[in-house]
């Protein structure tokens, strides 16, 4: 059923907003980063969901909170520091526990940037159980539009002889809305066990994200690496010995 809020869904499943690339956007090659581009598909997504009455302020009044469980991010190019973008983001016919989000970053032409898709769902407080979405989500006119509709990975979880890259301790300022890590922080943290050097080496163009269980502010993550003809795959595990997070670099 729809949400009774009184707002009239007028914009409909897609919304767009207009950005400059700031300085604090950006990394070490005046570019877009990585986890700049990913907050700015969950802000975009953020004042999309507020019309809906589903942003922070609606879920907050419901005692429920957003999940991320899956992210794919391509990037055909990253956008300079002080270029004007526009974040584009648009919302799938829900399935029942879960929905997917798509966005794009495109420049003034037009042309695609960047794009992702990503799912969701929501988790009450009261429960800590998974919210239906029919419950939840608004009724409108969804139009398949995604740029990218190749299925997600299924990325294996055992990372027994992997190669441990480097440790991080979750701190306050990595902890969101739902109390746990931040899921853009996974991204920078694990981007930081390797030197900028490294990371032009890489030429990073597309990052499949799984968020498998919640890490708590003084939990120690453990990042290991294992390489696959596909790309590397990075593995997060919690002090329990549990994969937490994982990465598909390619």
């Amino acid at each position: 059923m729809a949400v009774d809020n009184g707002k009239k869904p007028e914009m409909g499943c897609k919304f767009s907003r207009s950005v400059k690339v700031l300085p604090s956007m950006c990394d070490g090659k005046s570019l877009l980063s990585i986890p700049a581009a990913l907050d700015m598909f969950q802000n975009t997504a953020t004042l999309h969901a507020d019309h809906f009455d589903i942003g922070p302020e609606g879920m907050n009044r419901r005692n429920y909170f957003w999940i991320i469980t899956k992210t794919r991010i391509h990037m055909n190019r990253m956008p300079e520091m002080m270029e004007d973008v526009s974040a584009n983001t648009w919302i799938q016919a829900p399935e029942r526990a879960s929905c997917e989000r798509d966005y794009s970053i495109t420049d003034p032409d037009g042309e695609v940037l960047a794009y992702g898709r990503s799912i969701w769902a929501v988790i009450s407080r009261d429960t800590g159980r998974l919210v239906q979405m029919k419950d939840l989500y608004p009724e409108l006119d969804f139009n398949k539009l995604p740029p990218d509709d190749k299925p997600f990975l299924k990325l294996g979880k055992n990372f027994e002889d992997a190669e441990e890259i480097g440790k991080y301790t979750i701190r306050s300022v990595d902890i969101d809305l739902g109390g746990h890590m931040n899921n853009v922080n996974y991204v920078r943290s694990m981007l930081g066990c390797f030197t900028s050097e490294e990371l032009r080496d890489m030429n990073i163009c597309e990052l499949e994200l799984n968020f498998i269980s919640q890490s708590y502010e003084g939990d120690t993550l453990r990042f290991l690496r294992r390489k696959t003809e596909e790309g590397i795959d990075i593995g997060a595990v919690n002090p329990e010995g549990k994969v937490a997070f994982i990465a598909r670099i390619s």
